[in-house]
């Protein structure tokens, strides 16, 4: 029996150890309704400061599972941006470039082949080819031959333009009409210039009407200072009468019937 009370006296003083040594299961705080009023102040306090902890261990954590170096993200990486789906009823118009669609749209109608207006084409000029110069021999047969041209008299050196735009296909000396020049001016005419003393062009080159291509001589076979001036239909050495074709042309050449 007595052996049994010592026991039992011994367990009642370990237990009442373990009371007084247990953590108790709320704060102090709470100890007394006194300080009812402190306790809710400070335990939202602690509640603020738990939360803050708490907060900067979860952004210390490795995103989406377990820890360790293996982690597939961290908190410094941005997380992924979700897929942003429209609602029902939402057309997205950002979606249709309304400004792209207008420059395509643009681009198709200027794609489309232009009308234009049919204008008239321009009709040839012709000039004298040397305006201060006097008829002394006009078109037509002639010592036994044909003088397939009209002579222009002036001052020696006078200068010499072209009757018309053209292109100069043959520019040098030639035969009896010493320095010549040739002019195709398309749809099938060419003029044709002789005796010259220079020649200011060259093969190839394009002239405009009045412009000038050389200077008034007597080279190659002829009596004086003048210009043989022919004008010639389809090819060279197919003459046509030069003064009536530059009538018709709106030159006049006086001298000639």
């Amino acid at each position: 029996m007595g052996q049994h009370s010592s026991s039992g006296r011994g367990g009642r003083r370990r237990q009442e150890s373990l009371h007084r040594h247990r953590a108790p299961a709320f704060p102090a705080l709470f100890a007394t309704r006194s300080r009812s009023a402190l306790s809710v102040t400070a335990l939202s306090a602690t509640l603020a400061a738990g939360v803050g902890i708490a907060g900067v261990a979860a952004s210390a954590a490795p995103v989406g599972g377990t820890g360790g170096a293996s982690g597939p993200h961290t908190a410094a990486h941005a997380p992924a941006a979700l897929p942003i789906i429209p609602p029902d009823g939402d057309e997205a118009p950002g979606k249709t470039h309304p400004r792209l669609e207008a420059t395509v749209e643009a681009e198709s109608r200027s794609a489309a082949p232009a009308r234009r207006k049919t204008r008239p084409l321009p009709k040839a000029q012709w000039v004298h080819p040397l305006s201060s110069a006097e008829v002394t021999s006009c078109f037509g047969p002639r010592w036994g031959r044909l003088h397939a041209g009209v002579d222009l008299a002036a001052p020696h050196g006078a200068r010499v333009v072209a009757a018309g735009a053209g292109v100069v296909i043959s520019a040098g000396p030639n035969g009896g009409y010493g320095n010549a020049i040739l002019i195709d001016h398309g749809n099938g005419w060419l003029t044709h210039y002789g005796h010259l003393s220079a020649i200011g062009v060259e093969v190839g080159q394009a002239v405009k009407a009045s412009e000038h291509i050389g200077d008034e001589g007597s080279t190659g076979h002829s009596t004086g200072p003048h210009l043989h001036f022919e004008v010639h239909q389809g090819h060279f050495q197919n003459p046509v009468e030069p003064t009536a074709w530059m009538h018709e042309h709106g030159v006049e050449i006086p001298g000639c019937a």
